[in-house]
């Protein structure tokens, strides 16, 4: 029999688990502020170094409904806005972050067959139109998640819950 775990015990066994890489994520032109307020909680339980905004998208301050997307993790977690989605990543590179898009593209491998470095920038895309070719230009290599059904993609930031939850188990 399967014994749920009292929100006290939860946090305890949490603290088991450290995060061993250093992961920022890029998210550029995000266009629906609920999947920017998902990115905040994503980041708190990846512990991420920090959330980086960039181009069109959301960005705080949330109101009372997005705040509860993102259980208020936009007042924790580090995060900062850029206009310019191409000095960020550029910038990143110069700390010695491994860029790595979660892009479908013609180079992308399986996100599960990645080498992932010690300091990686996962970087993800608009809703409808993925990353700008600029950008996805600047990145090291790109991951793709197999889709099976008759969908082409999933929510983004699913998609990075997957790869970026992957890369710091492996």
């Amino acid at each position: 029999m399967i014994k749920k775990l009292s929100p006290k015990a939860v946090k305890k066994a949490n603290k088991e688990f450290k995060q061993t890489r250093s992961i920022i994520i890029v998210a550029e032109n995000i266009s629906y502020a609920r999947n920017v307020a998902s990115l905040f909680r994503i980041a708190d339980a990846l512990h991420a170094k920090k959330l980086i905004l960039t181009g069109e998208s959301h960005h705080p301050p949330f109101g009372k409904d997005l705040a509860k997307v993102s259980r208020s993790k936009e007042k924790s977690v580090l995060w900062e806005y850029s206009k310019d989605t191409e000095s960020s990543i550029t910038a990143l590179k110069k700390e010695g972050y491994q860029i790595i898009a979660i892009e479908q593209c013609e180079e992308s491998v399986l996100y599960t067959e990645q080498t992932y470095a010690e300091k990686v920038a996962f970087l993800i895309g608009s809703e409808m139109f993925g990353l700008a070719k600029k950008s996805a230009a600047l990145a090291d290599t790109a991951v793709v998640i197999p889709m099976y059904g008759k969908g082409g993609s999933i929510n983004v930031h699913v998609a990075l819950a997957i790869v970026a939850f992957h890369a710091s188990l492996t």
